[in-house]
Parts: structure tokens; sequence; C-alpha cells
């Protein structure tokens, strides 16, 4: 009986070295994660960017001309945005006229609709109505890190329309040598 002990002693202690006698090796390596900043605009349609917006005249004398067809809505603003959370939380989209100049007595308007949906993550919101003139003004604000899908029907779209300026006597300005092409420039920016 002692010797049977006397071997269990032996082959549990040849067990516990054994044991002891095993390292766990560990090692490791860094990944570095990189994410760039994203600012990138466009201006999609279903055929061309380049709108006429045309005042109609009237067919009765007496009438004034009728700015009622002087709309469009084809033009559709797409971006793509990572902004950083303590440099750049968000961004906005400003629209002005850098060429040219809206014939006297009229205004040309243009409200960015509320986005299509057809994207990802923290898209912006329409300011509203805008009167475009040769200054910056937001069209679209609060854009954090997003995409709103790309082409004709993606992010916001854009409906301009060319009005009668309210201030009396603004028809008398009216002149049809005014007839003219405007570039309007939109540009993302941040905050």
């Amino acid at each position: 009986m002692k010797r049977k002990l006397f071997a269990l002693a032996i082959l549990g202690m040849a067990f516990a070295f054994t044991t002891q006698a095993q390292d766990n090796e560990t090692d490791d390596h860094t990944v570095q994660i990189e994410i760039p900043e994203v600012a990138i605009l466009d201006l999609e349609a279903s055929s061309s960017t380049s709108i006429t917006l045309s005042v109609t005249a009237p067919t009765e004398a007496g009438l004034p001309v009728s700015f009622s067809d002087a709309k469009d809505s084809s033009v559709w603003i797409n971006y793509s945005s990572i902004v950083g959370s303590t440099t750049e939380a968000s961004r906005t989209v400003a629209a002005k006229i850098s060429s040219g100049t809206v014939p006297g007595g009229m205004l040309l308007k243009v409200t960015a609709a509320a986005d299509a949906g057809n994207g990802d993550g923290t898209v912006g919101s329409s300011a509203g109505q805008i009167t475009l003139s040769s200054s910056d003004q937001t069209v679209v604000s609060s854009i954090g890190s997003c995409y709103t899908g790309d082409g004709a029907s993606n992010g916001h779209n854009l409906y301009y329309s060319l009005e009668l300026d309210p201030s009396a006597g603004s028809y008398a300005n009216i002149d049809f040598d005014d007839a003219t092409t405007l570039t309007i420039l939109y540009t993302i920016s941040n905050n």
C-alpha cells in the first residue's frame, strides 16, 4: 500500500511540475485606423443641370407678364461628408450668384427640399427658401457624417422660382434686354 501511495505521490508531483513548466506566451501588435476628412458636393439632374426660367407674356392687353411658369425642380444636391467631432462638428451648403445679375424688378429664389432618404448618417436640414444674391447664404445646415446617394432623386431637390420683386414699382424695372445667364455656385464648408 505504501508503494502505491508513494507511486501516486511521485505521479502527482510529476504532473504538477509538468503543468507548471508550461508557459503561456503572448504577443501583441498595433492596428492603426485612419479616417479621412470628406467634404464632397455635386449637382445632379436627369438630363442637364442647366435650367431655363421663362416669364410668360400676357395673352390679353392690360395684363402683366406671368411668373407662374418660371419654376424648376430638376436639379439635386448630392454630398458626402465625414466630420470631426471636436474640430469640425458639422457642415453647411451655401449658395450664391457667382456670375451675372438677376434682371431688375425680379427675385431668384431657391429652396432645398428635405433629403430624399436614400443615403445614411446625419444628413443636413433645409434652411428654407432663400433669395439668391452675390453673397453666400445657407441652403442646407447641420450636415454631419453622412452620404446622400448619388444622382438625380438623391440628396436635396432644389426648387427654383423667378418672381416679381414685391417692392412697389418693381414692374417698371423689367426690361427684355436684361435677359441673362447666371451661374449659381454651391459650396459645402465647415461651420
